[in-house]
């Protein structure tokens, strides 16, 4: 079964930046420019042999996103982690939403995949850690 990483935002440079890091360690990735297209992306994987071990979200793209949507995200796939890009930059008002689509969401963590961790670190991706 192929893994494959959602990276959502819309910022193409940076986007196509994490994804190519990714891809330099072996890690497969499609892009996503919406909310909207992450749920639809993960919901045509779901129906392959492939899986979603992760989403990276940039904040831009929870910007104007719906009361509706937000909880489409929150309830969707719970087993699978989302990660915030460039969290040091986010508004208290995204930083907000994005707390609660993770509410009940699995979490990823450093030990893991130690590797994938650190190409994420490297990319302004924050990971949690235990």
């Amino acid at each position: 079964m192929k893994e494959i990483i959602i990276v959502a935002g819309k910022t193409k440079g940076d986007v196509c930046w994490l994804r190519h890091c990714l891809r330099e360690k072996g890690y497969n990735s499609i892009p996503c420019k919406s909310a909207e297209q992450i749920i639809e992306e993960m919901e045509i994987f779901s129906t392959c042999d492939a899986t979603v071990p992760l989403v990276i979200i940039e904040p831009e793209i929870l910007s104007d996103i719906s009361d509706d949507l937000i909880a489409r995200l929150s309830d969707f796939a719970l087993d699978i982690p989302f990660l915030l890009c460039n969290e040091e930059e986010v508004q208290a008002d995204l930083a907000e939403i994005f707390d609660k689509i993770c509410e009940y969401r699995t979490q990823f963590r450093t030990e893991q995949n130690p590797e994938l961790a650190e190409v994420l670190k490297n990319n302004g991706v924050e990971v949690t850690c235990s």
